[in-house]
């Protein structure tokens, strides 16, 4: 399989059951349900790794006891922890308000980590990976993935106002577009990211995903599926997608495994994506 190295941040999502969103000034109860691996990162690698790819993960976690849980935890997927590096602050916390309808309402806890603690004192060689997925250029340099020239890499989408934002592919969902319009999404993301860009993947939840290409652009539909925890649904998607595509799948067909992926996914309290293993359907 693939040689992926993923770069970015590792948390412990905690959970609190409620039966709606509170409005502002408003006041609702909770059930607490634990804590949890989750973060962008950690979701992605967890779920490559489960499909038998060789992932290693990029990125901080605290000097706490919680960080020694969190790498345990990514040992146990499968996750190479060899470039996991150890951030002198709190491992960072994700609390996550899931309502009755499985949505959910994210709150990231400042951990208070700098900038330069996502900055590894070494990384892995990218000269021989097949795919480098980094999180975002906001706590990585630009230039994280530049040694990886034949690579897949994969990003979510630019921040507001960047301007260099390399990637072959570019995922995410509409909402982290900042309001570009489909007939220029291509146009709008390549400013930033340049001549490799490849293609722009849209998530569009219950309408489908669509991917953009410089030329062209296709569609698919999303999968029906019994929500009860839609936290990690994109990740689970783009796990989806980048096995599709490291496989050989085209895009259309690793669309509709990230559409899959996802559906299953929403099935289940969790935030890392499903074992691949449990993946039900004509994919596996």
């Amino acid at each position: 399989m693939a040689e992926i190295v993923v770069f970015g941040v590792v948390a412990a999502d905690v959970i609190l059951r409620v039966q709606r969103i509170p409005a502002p000034g408003g006041q609702v109860n909770a059930e607490t349900l634990g804590w949890r691996i989750g973060g962008s990162s950690a979701n992605v690698a967890c779920g490559l790794s489960t499909a038998g790819h060789h992932v290693r993960l990029v990125g901080p976690v605290g000097t706490d006891a919680m960080g020694d849980h969190l790498l345990a935890e990514l040992e146990q997927h499968g996750v190479d922890t060899e470039y996991t590096f150890r951030a002198d602050a709190a491992s960072p916390r994700t609390l996550i308000l899931l309502d009755d309808t499985g949505e959910r309402t994210i709150i990231a806890v400042d951990s208070g980590a700098g900038p330069s603690s996502f900055v590894p004192m070494r990384g892995p060689d990218l000269r021989s990976v097949d795919c480098v997925y980094v999180e975002g250029y906001t706590r990585y340099p630009a230039g994280t993935a530049a040694a990886a020239e034949s690579a897949l890499v994969v990003t979510s989408p630019p921040a507001p106002g960047a301007t260099s934002w390399p990637a072959t592919i570019v995922v995410g969902s509409e909402t982290q577009y900042n309001d570009a319009t489909s007939a220029g999404m291509f146009e709008a993301v390549s400013s930033a990211s340049g001549e490799r860009l490849k293609w722009v993947v849209v998530t569009r939840g219950r309408e489908g995903a669509d991917a953009y290409a410089a030329s062209s652009e296709v569609h698919v539909d999303a999968v029906a599926a019994d929500q009860i925890d839609a936290t990690g649904a994109g990740d689970a998607f783009t796990v989806g997608l980048l096995h599709g595509l490291l496989q050989g799948d085209n895009m259309v067909s690793a669309l509709q495994l990230g559409a899959a992926w996802g559906a299953a996914t929403v099935t289940q309290l969790r935030s890392i994506p499903v074992p691949w293993e449990e993946l039900a359907g004509p994919f596996h």
